[in-house]
Order: C-alpha cells, then structure tokens, then sequence
C-alpha cells in the first residue's frame, strides 16, 4: 500500500499537469499573430504614436480587421480577436465593449 499512494500521486499529477497544457495549447496568441503578420508593414511606434487614429476598442478592432484584409492574413474571428486583445492590452487599455 505504501508504494501504490506515491505512484497514486504521481499519476495525478501528471494528468493535472498535461491537462493544463492541452487547455492552454488551444488559446491563440494574439503576440504572436501580430508579430508574424503585422510588423512587416509596421513596429509597435504605430501604437504609441500621439496622433495615432484610434480612440475606442470598437476603432481597434475595425483596424485589426482592415489590417487583416490588407495583408490577407486570413484570420478567423478568434485570432482577430485575440489581435485586438493583444494590442489592446499592450498599447491601447480601452474598456472593451
């Protein structure tokens, strides 16, 4: 009995622990994303910019989508917006709506 607890535990853990990582295996990274596809045509400066044209998470989210159009990236709605939460989060800090 006293061998099978230890190895018991191990086991659980391990499950615990793999499991964790299939969930966080399927999240897109929108850092990611934006630093394969976007920073050919731009840095990060465009987000910081004092005259930048962006002033809401809606404008955000509209520029992302252009973005994606004009690159023909191809991304579907949840890497657009893992994108815009990304850059979001990064850069912008607008109250999501």
């Amino acid at each position: 009995m006293k061998v099978i607890k230890p190895i018991a535990t191990i086991i659980l853990l391990s499950v615990g622990i793999f499991g964790m990582a299939a969930v966080y295996a399927g999240e897109v990274d929108g850092k990611k994303l934006y630093d394969d596809n976007c920073q050919g045509c731009h840095d990060t400066r465009i987000h910081t910019r004092p005259n930048r044209i962006i002033h809401t998470y809606g404008d955000l989210a509209n520029r992302v989508k252009f973005c994606d159009a004009q690159v023909k990236a191809g991304f579907n709605d949840e890497q657009l917006t893992a994108v815009t939460d990304y850059l979001n989060t990064a850069f912008y800090k607008f109250v999501k709506e």
